[in-house]
């Protein structure tokens, strides 16, 4: 079953019992030909599809679409047919010279979509007689259509886009109850819009250097596209793949935890394997001594449950190993709900939090609130995590230090970081204003930022990863990272 979100919604679409139009226009190098295709891809077993491409060359896109061989018309003759459609080119183009000529069609100046002009398409356009025909021969099966670009094929044949788009939608759509995508090399609106059943429009941005691309869907007549109507894609090795918005669910029952064998003594496991690339660390572990610097970028849920997730996964793979953690962040009441609901008792046992209260708990400490050294001297820890192997976790939130000590922890943290590395890492996540100030600490850097409802990823300044869910048999979540290209 497929998992792209965005494809299915296209699929439905094309699934009506009516032909539909759909327009697909944005700024060069968008990627609206790979979408196109894409989309062809995903029904290609199930309707007759057929492509036309105005392209130089089809050879880049036979690499990454194989099937492409059997279906494209146009410069590319297969059989006899199509070798006759591409001899009477040239007869066909002498036929709409001669109408010019005589003044029954203007050149340059080809009408208006409500002229109510009539014209036999057949003898002038070969590619679209080839359609008619392609039609006529799988009707009643919903056959899909790819014109690509409806401007280079109207410049061809010196028609005007708006004519020879109304020519196709009447006749092979609303008439014949075809499927058509169109390609436009324009972005901007159109009066093509007005007439058509679905567009979509697809553009680049660059925040930070980054690349992000995105689709947004304007109109998709008789299938509902929802509260977020845009979607964060990629071009990766040349195919188009959008990315769904996926929910963080944990799971309602106890989980098995891994083997408690700690494998050394001097890194602890990250819990987020496909962090590898963004830290790079060959194993998924983090040496004893680091700090991990989470910049938690804005203010966005979607950031925060991801970051959330990227702790508890951390906290699950430590106590797991009998490892000890302690947890002095804003989030650290739902942590402990969740893994408590998720993991035995007795690895919960390694996890302790701490909170401004009187709480009498073996599990919590009591902050004092005067001094972030005074309320975690080495006798208080060593007690908590007495039972409890190392190297440990240490993990903070700058939004839960400054509500417990105000805005003067910082000298403090500093001195509590370097007392704690020498038997454990540090995990730090800080808010934009804080992140400034502590990311001087930061062995390793990630940032977390939030993109139309989406979390992308990032540690140095060459690389992108945007966020999806991934849950494994028993159901725990974990972040899949995909780059961005």
């Amino acid at each position: 079953m497929l998992n792209d979100y965005l494809l299915n919604l296209f699929r439905s679409f094309f699934r009506q019992n009516y032909g539909n139009s759909l327009i697909i226009k944005g700024k060069p190098g968008a990627g609206k030909t790979s979408f196109a295709l894409e989309l062809l891809n995903v029904v290609r077993e199930e309707v007759p599809i057929h492509y036309i491409s105005t392209r130089a060359s089809e050879d880049p896109l036979l690499l990454k679409f194989p099937w492409l061989q059997e279906i494209t018309s146009g410069k590319r003759s297969r059989n006899r047919e199509t070798e006759r459609i591409s001899e009477a080119s040239k007869i066909n183009l002498e036929n709409l010279e001669k109408m010019i000529e005589e003044g029954r069609l203007a050149n340059g100046s080809h009408g208006d979509v409500t002229s109510g002009l009539v014209l036999n398409v057949e003898e002038l356009l070969p590619e679209l007689e080839y359609l008619y025909t392609f039609v006529d021969k799988n009707l009643s099966r919903n056959p899909l259509i790819v014109i690509d670009s409806i401007e280079a094929l109207s410049e061809k044949y010196d028609l005007d886009s708006s004519l020879l788009f109304s020519i196709i939608q009447k006749d092979l759509v609303e008439a014949s109850g075809a499927n058509v995508i169109v390609v436009m090399e324009s972005d901007g609106e159109n009066k093509l819009d007005y007439y058509s059943d679905g567009v979509v429009a697809m553009t680049y941005e660059l925040p930070n250097n980054f690349l992000i691309r995105n689709v947004r869907i304007e109109k998709l007549r008789g299938v509902s596209i929802g509260s977020s109507p845009i979607y964060i894609y990629s071009l990766d090795e040349g195919r188009f793949h959008s990315f769904n918005r996926d929910r963080i669910n944990y799971p309602t029952s106890k989980i098995s935890a891994p083997s408690s064998d700690i494998a050394s003594q001097i890194e602890v496991p990250f819990g987020n394997d496909d962090f590898n690339s963004v830290l790079e660390v060959k194993n998924g572990s983090i040496p004893i001594g680091s700090v991990v610097v989470v910049h938690r970028k804005g203010k966005s849920t979607s950031v925060d449950k991801y970051v959330n997730l990227l702790k508890n996964n951390l906290v699950k793979r430590t106590v797991s190993q009998s490892r000890g953690v302690i947890d002095i962040s804003s989030s650290n009441y739902e942590s402990s709900r969740i893994l408590s609901q998720c993991l035995e008792p007795e690895w919960m046992t390694h996890y302790i939090t701490a909170e401004k209260s009187d709480r009498q708990s073996p599990y919590i400490i009591n902050l004092g609130g005067k001094s972030l050294v005074e309320d975690f001297p080495t006798e208080v820890i060593d007690f908590y995590l007495s039972s409890s192997q190392k190297p440990s976790v240490y993990i903070f939130s700058t939004d839960f230090l400054e509500f417990v000590y105000g805005t003067a922890f910082y000298g403090d943290l500093s001195t509590l970081i370097n007392s704690l590395r020498s038997n454990g890492i540090i995990f730090i996540i800080a808010d934009d204003d804080e992140f400034e100030k502590i990311l001087h600490f930061g062995t390793y850097v990630i940032h977390m930022s939030d993109s139309f409802g989406y979390v992308t990823v990032n540690s140095s300044p060459s690389e992108l990863y945007l966020c999806s869910i991934e849950n494994d048999n028993e159901g725990w979540p974990s972040i899949k990272l995909s780059i961005m290209v």
